[in-house]
């Protein structure tokens, strides 16, 4: 039997992000025209940071039927980019090439489902603690800032590793069209 990994991080009615240990209730989303069918679509990388403008493109084009507001699309932006930029820079200290997907889809409901798959060495971003912003700098550990900048600006976040792949998952409902 494969042993499995798996850290839930959902946003709360307070627009806080807790750690959930158990499955995740999705909460309804409001009534937005339904997509004419399932989208999902790959995204190829290399492990370079020359690719994030081909992962800026793929996004924006990936998102430009759904209508999406600025925030929403600078959100997604950033948080892909950032997430990306950690697997390129601390998951492949090999100096060898390697390529990992991108796979973003939508449903009905305007969510975006983001998944970074990736062969490098197994790391959870999600089971790092949370960030103590309160603290002074000097205070703080170098680091995290990236991944706690994630968690802000997705609605859910998951991981697992599997078939000695991590698997990020990231969730965010696009705003309903006005």
């Amino acid at each position: 039997m494969k042993h499995r990994l798996r850290s839930v991080f959902t946003r709360t009615g307070n627009d806080c992000l807790h750690h959930r240990s158990t499955p995740c209730v999705d909460r309804p989303h409001p009534a937005t025209p339904p997509l004419t069918q399932a989208r999902q679509q790959v995204l190829t990388l290399r492990n370079d940071l020359a690719e994030l403008p081909r992962l800026a493109a793929f996004i924006d084009a990936f998102c430009a039927p759904l209508r999406p507001g600025d925030q929403d699309t600078l959100a997604l932006q950033l948080a892909l980019e950032e997430t990306v930029t950690n697997v390129i820079n601390h998951g492949y200290r090999d100096g060898l090439p390697h390529t990992f997907n991108v796979t973003l889809s939508a449903d009905d409901s305007r969510r975006i489902t983001v998944m970074v798959d990736d062969d490098a060495p197994a790391f959870d971003p999600l089971a790092r603690p949370p960030v103590d912003t309160g603290a002074p700098l000097e205070a703080r550990p170098v680091g995290g800032l990236g991944i706690h900048l994630v968690r802000k600006l997705v609605d859910r976040a998951r991981y697992e590793r599997r078939d000695g792949r991590n698997i990020l998952t990231l969730e965010r409902t696009l705003r309903p069209l006005s």
